[in-house]
């Protein structure tokens, strides 16, 4: 294929590395990653919609539903949208908590 590119440099320098279930895997040449030709599931616009739902105060349960993922797939979503403001620098100094239908249950041993 003449237009693929790396899924995680962007770069056009890769070579063939075998096989697995029947789709071509590639290997860059770059950054030494492993890629396939194979379309993914979730596109940008499905992560860009996924990230507006939560924060426009959708669950993420409900916004996993809506999508077709897990709710596991949306909360990587958010913390790679968080990576990415912080190396960008587009965060403000003000932390922001947000809670969820998702609680985890802690039990208080007594000493």
């Amino acid at each position: 294929m003449e237009n693929l590119r790396c899924l995680h440099c962007g770069s056009a320098n890769y070579w063939l590395n075998g096989s697995h279930n029947g789709i071509q895997r590639y290997k860059c040449k770059e950054c030494r990653r492993y890629f396939s030709d194979k379309p993914r599931k979730f596109n940008y616009a499905d992560k860009q919609k996924a990230l507006d739902m939560v924060m426009n105060n959708c669950g993420i349960r409900k916004t996993a539903r809506f999508i077709g993922c897990s709710p596991y797939m949306v909360m990587l979503w958010i913390k790679e949208a968080a990576n990415y403001l912080k190396e960008e620098d587009l965060t403000s100094t003000e932390e922001i908590i947000e809670m969820d239908e998702i609680y985890t249950k802690v039990k208080k041993t007594e000493t």
